[in-house]
């Protein structure tokens, strides 16, 4: 039988910790940055979606080609993206008052 090798150092799960009350400020503001570019991606999609709905409504209208099912697909996905995004926002704000409602 093959033996694993063993490295002898110690597995502390919580060393990585603060002491109870104070937050690491690094792991925080990281959180925060990570949390913000993540939105802002969410917003820049919603952003492009909602721009490629109006080129495919502004060429419906222009071109003699008349794409009917490409149109009605990009406006779907145009609307179905801002309500997810409004959803997340109302979401997010409900969460926020409830944590902001809770005793210290």
């Amino acid at each position: 039988m093959a033996s694993i090798p063993s490295h002898n150092l110690p597995v502390d799960p919580l060393s990585s910790l603060e002491p109870r009350g104070r937050m690491n400020q690094t792991g925080t503001q990281a959180a925060v940055g990570e949390l913000g570019d993540t939105f802002n991606q969410m917003f820049d999609e919603v952003n492009r979606l909602q721009v490629e709905a109006d080129r495919k409504i502004e060429e419906f209208a222009t071109s003699p080609d008349k794409d009917i099912q490409g149109t009605m697909v990009a406006l779907q996905k145009a609307d179905l993206s801002l309500r997810l995004m409004m959803q997340i926002r109302a979401k997010l704000t409900a969460a926020y008052q409830d944590v902001m409602r809770m005793q210290l």
